[in-house]
């Protein structure tokens, strides 16, 4: 008897799920007392509540948020960034010890990577002087961009063409004599990437920049709906880009992955909420993590197996290079206060000059101690003979020619405008894109 009511009370209990299970007690009847509580499948747990971050966590991410808003006012209100001289004056130097050829030195440090962080440069801050013009009058003049560019770029660029070409034609000097009349038409026109190698072939990334220079603020700048959606549109071109440099049918389109990353990074920049992002590359440690492996990159470059496989784009040091770059704008570590030093800025405030001219110098030096010595005290002798001799050519240049063109493109720009004058800070920012601080001119080679 018991042990069929035993068997029943359990058959209940299994047919009855979902209810509060009765207690049996040892003679058979059920007792008044409910059974322990058992979890009952038939209800949804309940999600655990979310506790709130620790004071502490709270305490870093609103001195985060601090930092960010103090750099980006900074940024905002710069009126120069020395450092992007700074940036020009080690393009420079790399692209010396490329065109030293003395491999037994410098073959190690891959001079050429210059060329890329050149670019880079040229997209960030030709991208960040059009939007600070655009806030600050509403609108961007591109008559008044293209009178500076005029005048930034062709004064100094016809006269180191016209200086070629009576070396060449004249006196028999360079190289590539035979095919330079058949060249020049393409020099003349900044087409220097088509002329092929030769005397004044150093001039094919100035035809890359111009090129960028003429398209750029009529696509961003002038057609409304690409200006609507500028982060969408480099959002497209920047992948595509790096895609084609990897492609030898569109490869040359993969040259300008460095200046279109480096207009990106300019919008980034201009707006608070992508700043945040930005701004944690600019962290102390981490910037100038970033500014060593960029270094170290271009001096490691010749062990990469994809160093000239993907022809001149030089992508992954541009990605490098794009990294880097907040650290050196609006960071406090080291590599900004080592590329603002005035020395640092002056000499790369004269790299354009330097970049035209120094194959002239080098070939004044060439006659007085031959290339491709394995001699370091020659090899070094040569190379302070190019530094000194072409940073005072530019300096000259500089206050004769280069200085005065750039003067009078400001006053034509300024004097082609229609509405109010821009404020100060945007105002110099626009200058720097027009003169002194403009990197992007500053040659590539």
């Amino acid at each position: 008897m018991l042990s069929s009511t035993a068997t029943r009370t359990t058959s209940r209990r299994r047919s009855v799920p979902c209810s509060r299970v009765p207690s049996v007690t040892h003679w058979g009847r059920f007792s008044t007392t409910p059974a322990r509580r058992r979890p009952d499948p038939c209800q949804r747990r309940r999600p655990p509540i979310a506790q709130a971050p620790p004071s502490a966590t709270i305490d870093r991410m609103r001195g985060y948020e601090q930092e960010a808003d103090e750099a980006f006012r900074e940024f905002k209100g710069a009126r120069r960034f020395p450092a992007l001289d700074g940036l020009r004056a080690l393009s420079i130097l790399m692209v010396l010890t490329v065109h030293m050829h003395d491999p037994f030195m410098w073959d190690f440090f891959n001079g050429s990577f210059g060329v890329t962080m050149f670019f880079c440069i040229s997209g960030f801050l030709i991208t960040t002087l059009l939007l600070r013009e655009e806030d600050a009058n509403g609108r961007v003049s591109l008559r008044g961009f293209y009178i500076r560019r005029v005048f930034r770029i062709l004064p100094l660029y016809l006269l180191a063409l016209v200086l070629a070409t009576v070396l060449v034609l004249g006196f028999g000097l360079g190289s590539g004599g035979d095919t330079f009349l058949q060249r020049l038409p393409l020099l003349a026109t900044f087409n220097g990437e088509f002329a092929g190698s030769g005397t004044f072939s150093h001039s094919w990334s100035l035809g890359i920049e111009e090129k960028f220079y003429i398209l750029w603020p009529l696509l961003a700048f002038g057609v409304p709906f690409v200006r609507s959606h500028i982060g969408a549109v480099l959002g497209v071109l920047l992948p595509a880009a790096l895609a084609a440099a990897f492609i030898e049918p569109v490869a040359y389109f993969g040259i300008y992955m460095p200046i279109i990353g480096g207009c990106a990074l300019a919008v980034a920049m201009h707006h608070r909420r992508s700043f945040g992002v930005v701004f944690a590359l600019a962290r102390p440690w981490i910037g100038a993590s970033l500014f060593v492996v960029m270094l170290i990159m271009s001096e490691l470059s010749g062990s990469l197996p994809w160093k000239e496989a993907i022809g001149y784009a030089h992508v992954t040091f541009a990605v490098a290079v794009l990294l880097a770059l907040p650290g050196t704008l609006i960071g406090k570590a080291w590599p900004r206060r080592l590329l603002s030093l005035r020395p640092v800025v002056f000499y790369g405030q004269l790299a354009y000059g330097i970049y035209l001219f120094h194959p002239f110098v080098g070939e004044v030096v060439d006659m007085f101690a031959a290339p491709g010595s394995e001699s370091v005290p020659q090899i070094l002798a040569r190379f302070i003979a190019m530094f000194v001799g072409s940073f005072a050519l530019a300096w000259v240049l500089k206050i004769s020619v280069e200085d005065p063109m750039i003067s009078l493109g400001r006053r034509l720009a300024r004097a082609s405008r229609s509405r109010a004058p821009v404020p100060a800070a945007a105002a110099s920012i626009l200058d720097q894109g027009a003169g002194r601080e403009n990197p992007q001119t500053s040659g590539q080679g």
